[in-house]
């Protein structure tokens, strides 16, 4: 075999790929040790033929190991995005039960505050009642003066301990700003004011007065804060 044929008839690639016969081999490896270039040549293809091999080797492991990243990364995207989710819904069903809680809890409180004012409400009623209609107390009439007498006040007394309440039966209307105050009058004493009304007038309603129990007279007047004029209203003598 000559340098030209182990070139041209392929020999070195036969030769590494171990294709060639022991006497092929021989024959290959005697003219590499005449022929330098030869033995570069025989290299150069056993060091292509393991570049082609290492890549064949690597590249599954490569895809393998890609895509064992890619499912790993992409699970633990899924399980995350699972965690985030329910962390969102728990975050809403907390901030959802928490403004229920409230609205519920101002509900009770509105309803507490409602049943407290009707209690109230009626045990005023109640203590009102059996006030006015206690033996003890009196029922004074306050009749209406010449400028207004259409007008009538009642006036409940209670004789053993001065309180008294008053019940507007027709007052006349006032002009803006104006009032109402109640005096009680006594010979010997001091004018005493023992209430004041402010329109608009309640005639469902009893108005409480100051505790008196020395007077002779009971007066309403219709006062102008601003002239400080007060005309007289409704009177009532006290009978002893």
């Amino acid at each position: 075999m000559t340098k030209k044929e182990l070139i041209e008839d392929g020999w070195i690639d036969k030769y590494v790929l171990g294709l060639t016969t022991e006497d092929e081999s021989v024959e290959v490896e005697r003219l590499a040790s005449l022929y330098p270039e030869l033995q570069e040549q025989i290299n150069q293809a056993r060091t292509k033929l393991l570049g082609t091999f290492n890549r064949s080797l690597t590249r599954p492991a490569l895809r393998h190991s890609m895509l064992t990243k890619r499912r790993i990364l992409m699970g633990s995207a899924l399980l995350i995005s699972i965690v985030l989710a329910g962390f969102a819904f728990l975050c809403r069903e907390h901030f959802y039960l928490k403004e229920d809680y409230h609205t519920q809890y101002e509900k009770l409180a509105a309803e507490q505050a409602k049943v407290k004012r009707f209690a109230n409400d009626s045990r005023k009623a109640n203590e009102r009642a059996s006030f006015v209609n206690s033996a003890t107390t009196k029922r004074i009439k306050l009749k209406g003066c010449e400028s207004s007498p259409d007008a009538e006040v009642l006036v409940f007394h209670c004789k053993l301990s001065g309180k008294m309440m008053m019940q507007v039966v027709d007052l006349p209307e006032l002009p803006s700003g104006q009032h109402y105050e109640v005096w009680a009058q006594h010979p010997e004493l001091v004018d005493r004011k023992v209430g004041q009304l402010h329109p608009p007038v309640r005639y469902d309603s009893l108005y409480i007065l100051d505790t008196a129990l020395y007077y002779t007279s009971l007066q309403i007047s219709s006062v102008d804060p601003v002239t400080r004029l007060s005309e007289p209203v409704c009177l009532a003598t006290i009978k002893k």
